[in-house]
């Protein structure tokens, strides 16, 4: 499917921590959380916030681990369905990269306006779930798809947006810019821990304090979303995965696969399928 949505306010959850998927995705915070992730940037959430998240980017609640109360609502878009909904006139995939350059993808809206998108997604949600939605649905949900597109650019474009923050432990953040510039080398615990001076142990007990991921399975995580970006280029599977840090193939298609259900080949033929024209 080309777009999911989902509302859902949770008495007490458990933070899944970063991760990243091959959507775009528009969420909006309406209570609860409190510090929000995108790659090493920190946002702080208040109520009735935007935040639009481009593909393949870690993004997640961090610190908050047991979070009450929390309610959000969030559309799931694939870039060609986004790409159709500018009818050739709006690039809503460049506003959203722009946005994400300038750190300006997070935004403030008013209570009635998040009510209006939460209440859309609900909807939306409500007749997606019908193996065959009747065509009046899909008018409706379209329709509904391209009223929050139309909330969400002219959010991204204003000129007042939330500054990204810092935290109380900005070791961390440095940790993970370290991550996300070398996790395709021949880095380790150890390794990391010798470059920021602190022992393995308590770089280990930090870091999924903080992430809610061991290290190890950050930078696999890592090197699996940098695969992804690969598969749309003319490299051999091979090569991709020694261009993204591992030792063999095999054990590149052991991790890619536990990661995405699919093989490396099965992943990029998914891509590069062209449906029939109708």
């Amino acid at each position: 499917m080309d777009y999911m949505a989902h509302y859902e306010k949770s008495p007490r959850m458990w933070s899944q921590g970063l991760h990243a998927h091959d959507y775009y995705e528009i969420y909006v915070h309406l209570e609860g959380a409190r510090l929000y992730c995108v790659d090493d940037v920190i946002y702080e959430l208040k109520p009735n916030q935007l935040l639009v998240i481009p593909p393949l980017h870690m993004h997640g609640l961090i610190c908050d681990r047991d979070l009450v109360d929390y309610e959000r609502c969030y559309l799931y878009i694939t870039p060609e369905m986004l790409q159709r909904c500018g009818f050739g006139m709006v690039d809503l995939i460049k506003t959203i990269d722009k946005a994400y350059e300038k750190q300006k993808i997070l935004c403030d809206l008013s209570e009635e306006t998040a009510k209006q998108i939460k209440e859309k997604l609900i909807v939306i949600d409500r007749y997606s779930q019908d193996c065959l939605i009747e065509k009046a649905h899909r008018l409706e949900i379209f329709s509904h798809i391209l009223s929050i597109l139309q909330i969400m650019s002219e959010a991204l474009q204003a000129k007042d947006h939330p500054v990204p923050q810092s935290t109380s432990d900005n070791s961390i953040l440095e940790i993970l810019h370290y991550i996300n510039d070398h996790f395709s080398q021949d880095i380790s615990v150890e390794s990391i821990s010798r470059q920021f001076h602190i022992s393995a142990s308590s770089l280990a007990h930090k870091f999924r304090e903080y992430v809610n991921k061991g290290i190890y399975e950050y930078i696999l995580y890592k090197r699996i979303i940098r695969a992804k970006e690969l598969m749309s280029t003319d490299s051999s599977l091979t090569d991709i995965a020694f261009q993204c840090g591992f030792g063999d193939y095999s054990n590149f298609l052991r991790v890619f696969k536990k990661n995405t259900g699919l093989s490396p080949k099965e992943y990029r033929n998914q891509i590069n399928y062209l449906p029939p024209a109708d």
